[in-house]
């Protein structure tokens, strides 16, 4: 039963990661198509309650995926150097958080997604299109906004998860999104002005 899930398991990850190849993904809800996987792996899964917690753990990944996204995009089109380098430290933080949580996730036999959902992409390319003089104040709006966000939701997820490795990586993610939205806010009130 445990080899045949986790070669269930192993067979839809190297689908996953083939689909992801490709610049911009055709898939309309990366999250959506992966809770549910979850959802059907959990008929498979040896350790019923882990399923419980997939679309936790689907919704920080999805965030942290937008967020690399942000930092690169802040990197590439600013023209303040302090968000500049806060843009590159954001995406080098997400893109180490990720690989974390794509490890428990396999650990955990859960699919999450590994790219955004078309209304991120709108929403990176629509910020992508801002002019350069309103660029870097409108960056700011949008990750503070998110980092709002995604604290709620890993607080949330970190009240209702009893599994310890899952409960110490979102915590260590709360960590690291409170620290982002303090140094935006910071940013945004101080040196943007």
């Amino acid at each position: 039963m445990k080899l045949h899930t986790k070669t269930l398991f192993s067979a839809f990850f190297m689908l996953v990661l083939l689909a992801s190849c490709k610049d911009r993904p055709n898939a309309k809800e990366p999250e959506k198509i992966a809770k549910e996987q979850n959802k059907a792996n959990q008929q498979h899964t040896v350790e019923q309650k882990n399923a419980d917690y997939s679309s936790y753990l689907v919704d920080v990944v999805h965030d942290q995926l937008f967020e690399v996204e942000l930092g690169k995009l802040g990197k590439r089109k600013s023209n303040n150097e302090k968000l500049r380098d806060f843009a590159g430290e954001l995406e080098k933080h997400h893109e180490s958080r990720l690989q974390k949580l794509n490890a428990l996730a396999s650990d955990m036999m859960y699919a999450v997604p590994h790219n955004l959902s078309d209304k991120q992409w709108d929403e990176i390319q629509d910020l992508e299109k801002t002019n350069a003089k309103n660029f870097d104040q409108k960056w700011l709006e949008i990750v503070i906004s998110k980092h709002n966000k995604a604290a709620d939701v890993l607080i949330d997820a970190i009240n209702n998860v009893d599994n310890y490795n899952m409960r110490t990586q979102l915590n260590e993610t709360l960590q690291e999104v409170r620290s982002h939205l303090e140094a935006a806010t910071f940013i945004k009130n101080k040196q943007l002005k």
